[in-house]
């Protein structure tokens, strides 16, 4: 998480030395894209990876991780060669025609953070994770360093005398030093993971990646179908507004939607630890309630998250977005507790998914996503020519929302789970009214933000009293 905030931080660099908003709407635009193809690209391995190496008993552990990293560096050789051929005409779809050096760039990207989601998967799996913590925190301090010395030491030297500096930097290339810096820390991370890559060595078992395939594609459509609920709103307001506005809109959407990464970081955070953990515990009796019980603390966290941000909105929006021209739209602020319920929900959502991959019904998970891109494609298609990026932000708690509904009850159907829903859902609720009331009501009842943590507290021991009671006259 604190490698991840430090990669959340560059919001106010880009904020600051970025000169308009359009300029800051094209790198959301850029990375939307981008998450679209790293989904196809890393073909659903990961979780594949993780549901066969935990059947010991039939498949080497090893075996199954280098079956699947040898598909990808195949499939990622076919990326390169692809984004070099038709970079042209990519960049023509893609709205940036001037710009075809993009698409070489961001295919290199992509085919290397692919291979690296297996490095990363096989360190979670063997449960390593300070040497997860390490190469993740070099390959974000590589990213963070380069965009630092680009975009704010570079035009420093310059203002000290320092001229050498003008062999490396063209003030008017600042958005291509943002890309860069993002594939410099992506092709750095492939060598970091070391030892890692010794497992090649099992070599490539073609009934193995079938069966890989076979369970790994829904989760392809699955992730596809999540990269249209989180980001095809930057892509649609580029297409379906008027020149000039897309990429604008695109910027202040992108920038208040970072207001919501608080609770991202704890969400992927979270999910990086869970999923391995999950399919452990897959065999134990107990496994059930222990699920229930993650869920119970995810979600309190998660509301201690919602209302602490909620309430340092006044000073931390100043701080993150730098420049006064992206409050010059005040809907830009009043979507960031919607993006914020919707990663919570997103977040229950993650939690919930867990029987259709135990269960091996990965393509009732794919119906799950579908049913939210469905929601995420009508939402956006009606009402952003009217609404613009607010109606990005409401449908996309909207199509969170309702996979959780049937994430739940599909669930409940196929892998019962004795969630303690009612509790849950009152946390919630009064989390949502906390927040609702510190935005509302700050300016008349003096300090009523920071009176909300407190109460959110309150209403979590009062929830769990009555546990903590029955455990107690256990004893």
């Amino acid at each position: 998480m604190v490698g991840r905030l430090l990669n959340f931080l560059l919001v106010p660099l880009y904020t600051a030395t970025l000169g308009k908003v359009d300029e800051y709407g094209q790198v959301n635009v850029m990375f939307s894209y981008a998450s679209f193809i790293a989904v196809i690209a890393a073909l659903g391995l990961e979780t594949g990876f993780f549901n066969f190496a935990r059947k010991k008993e039939e498949y080497k552990p090893e075996k199954v991780f280098s079956t699947a990293v040898i598909a990808l560096l195949f499939t990622g050789f076919l990326w390169i060669l692809l984004g070099n051929l038709y970079s042209e005409g990519l960049m023509q779809m893609a709205g940036y025609p001037s710009k075809p050096h993009y698409a070489i760039w961001f295919t290199a990207i992509l085919a290397a953070d692919a291979l690296s989601s297996l490095g990363f998967a096989w360190l979670r799996f063997t449960e390593r994770p300070w040497r997860f913590v390490l190469v993740r925190s070099i390959n974000i301090a590589v990213n963070v360093g380069l965009n630092l010395f680009f975009l704010w030491g570079c035009p420093l030297l310059l203002s000290k005398g320092y001229t050498w500096v003008n062999s490396v930097y063209d003030p008017s290339r600042l958005l291509e030093y943002i890309f860069l810096s993002n594939l410099v820390a992506s092709l750095v991370t492939l060598p970091l993971l070391g030892r890692v890559w010794i497992n090649l060595k099992w070599g490539f078992d073609f009934s193995l990646f079938k069966k890989l395939l076979v369970y790994s594609l829904p989760m392809v459509i699955v992730g596809l179908a999540g990269m249209i609920n989180e980001t095809l709103d930057r892509i649609l307001l580029k297409q379906m507004l008027p020149d000039g506005q897309g990429d604008y809109a695109a910027g202040i959407y992108g920038a208040f939607y970072k207001l919501s990464m608080v609770m991202t970081l704890f969400v992927q955070a979270f999910r990086f630890a869970a999923e391995p953990f999950f399919f452990k515990q897959a065999e134990s009796d107990k496994a059930p309630q222990t699920y229930a019980q993650v869920m119970t603390i995810f979600v309190y966290v998660c509301g201690f998250i919602y209302v602490c941000t909620i309430a340092c909105l006044p000073w931390l929006a100043p701080l993150l977005i730098r420049k006064h021209m992206y409050f010059a739209d005040v809907r830009g602020m009043q979507v960031v507790p919607v993006l914020l319920m919707a990663n919570w929900l997103l977040g229950i959502y993650y939690n919930l998914s867990i029987w259709y991959k135990l269960s091996n019904k990965t393509m009732l998970g794919a119906y799950t996503a579908l049913f939210g891109a469905a929601i995420t494609l009508l939402g956006n298609g009606i009402f952003i020519p009217q609404y613009s990026f607010v109606s990005s932000a409401w449908t996309t708690l909207a199509a969170y929302g309702g996979m959780v509904l049937l994430g739940y009850f599909w669930g409940q159907r196929h892998y019962p789970i004795p969630y303690k829903s009612m509790t849950l859902v009152s946390i919630m609720l009064f989390a949502a009214v906390l927040g609702y009331m510190s935005l509302v009501y700050q300016e008349i009842i003096p300090y009523i933000a920071y009176l909300t943590i407190p109460a959110y507290l309150l209403a979590v021991w009062l929830a769990e009293a009555p546990r903590n009671a029955a455990r107690k006259n256990h004893q």
